[in-house]
């Protein structure tokens, strides 16, 4: 599955006693599924390993660990991953969630998944909707940085082209839109050529013709519009980057009631350019719309401070996070550090790891995790971008 913010927060609010979490790379479109396998077979002896040092019992290791043991003989998923997997298991549930980039690999136990890996993917390479519209096709995708992949919509009520939409008897007709009243499929006097009967709809001449293109144009872009809100609502409602000819770019921002619709436009002809060259062209968007996201945070982050309502320092930023006043939660990528955190005196106390240790926790994990929970947003920056310390919060109150 591809998981969004939503789904990690569903996910973080389910009760665990404990849960695996482990990452690993894998290789796309493997020729042999034992290439992805071997690696997570590696991954499953560094679980039993760690929960033995926990003290679980032989029979308890078995039955929490018996879903990803079945997954090493499941040809089919190993042979059809991406760059990265991540896999959360625990009594009740195991997800999988295929990643478009490499994670660090780990393994780790606690009483919660381990979701900051999840999270670079989730903002580093923040999931895009792309809509690729021409009058003769309309095909939907999602895309970060590192991948594309083509969206199912053939269950939408939805023309695929204009030709399409004039088919549509329950379209919006052209009247409503204060259009003539001879349309698609609409009677006009006589019985020869745009008389009754005849459904030839050519655009070649110049004036109210032009204007009638335009209308009819205007039509089946609202179609596909409000078509596939549900789709994108479904997918998240992602930020949406239009490729379109120019005249098709403007009209459909005309007529778009979708609110993260982006202003830039992957301009020419979309019928002519494969996936893999869409995502070519989506690349200098999607990294300077995350680029201006760090920016705008990091400007965002010095202003509130001033004010008293950002902080780097670290028992302040868990405190915030568990008591729902943080914002937005910016991480030092790779960024671990150990310690307690007392709900009852709200004081966190810094640790070094020993082994396998139930009674420690990684507090950026903590802080990330109780953001999320939170409805709070988290961006896991670059050493070189982000602010001082590992770790700043800006707060809601």
């Amino acid at each position: 599955m591809h998981m969004t913010r939503e789904d990690v927060r569903a996910f973080l609010n389910e009760d665990h006693s404990t849960v695996v979490s482990i990452y690993i790379s894998t290789e796309p479109k493997a020729y042999q599924s034992e290439r992805n396998s071997l690696r997570f077979r590696s991954a499953l002896v560094d679980t039993t390993k760690q929960l033995e040092k926990l003290g679980f019992r032989r029979p308890d290791i078995c039955s929490l660990v018996s879903p990803l043991r079945d997954l090493l003989d499941d040809e089919q998923f190993w042979l059809h991953q991406e760059h990265g997997l991540a896999l959360f298991c625990s009594d009740s549930t195991l997800e999988t969630v295929r990643l478009p980039f490499a994670p660090a690999e780990s393994v780790r136990v606690a009483d919660a998944p381990y979701v900051v890996p999840l999270l670079e993917g989730l903002e580093t390479g923040e999931r895009h909707a792309l809509l690729a519209v021409s009058r003769n096709a309309v095909r939907l995708f999602t895309c970060t940085r590192d991948a594309i992949e083509e969206i199912d919509t053939g269950d939408l009520r939805m023309p695929r082209s204009l030709s399409d939409s004039m088919r549509y008897d329950d379209l919006q007709k052209p009247e409503s839109l204060n259009h003539p009243t001879t349309g698609p499929g609409r009677a006009s006097s006589g019985t020869g050529p745009g008389g009754r009967g005849d459904r030839r709809h050519g655009f070649h001449g110049h004036g109210e013709s032009e204007v009638q293109e335009k209308i009819y144009v205007a039509a089946y872009l609202h179609q596909v519009d409000a078509a596939l809100h549900t789709r994108l609502h479904h997918l998240g409602s992602p930020p949406l980057i239009l490729a379109a000819v120019d005249y098709v770019s403007a009209i459909y921002r005309g007529v778009s009631k979708y609110r993260a619709l982006t202003t830039e436009t992957i301009e020419g002809n979309p019928d002519v350019m494969r996936a893999e060259e869409l995502h070519r062209r989506a690349g200098p968007i999607l990294e300077s719309r995350w680029r201006a996201k760090v920016a705008e945070a990091r400007s965002r982050f010095h202003e509130r401070a001033a004010h008293g309502l950002a902080t780097s320092k670290l028992p302040e930023i868990i405190d915030a996070a568990d008591a729902g006043r943080v914002d937005t939660l910016l991480v030092k990528k790779g960024a671990s550090i150990w310690g307690r955190f007392d709900l009852s005196s709200r004081e966190v106390t810094l640790a070094k790891p020993a082994g396998a240790n139930s009674e420690l926790n990684d507090l950026m994990d903590l802080a990330a995790r109780r953001t999320l929970a939170n409805h709070g947003t988290v961006l896991i920056l670059d050493p070189d971008t982000m602010i001082e310390g590992h770790a700043g919060a800006i707060l809601r109150f």
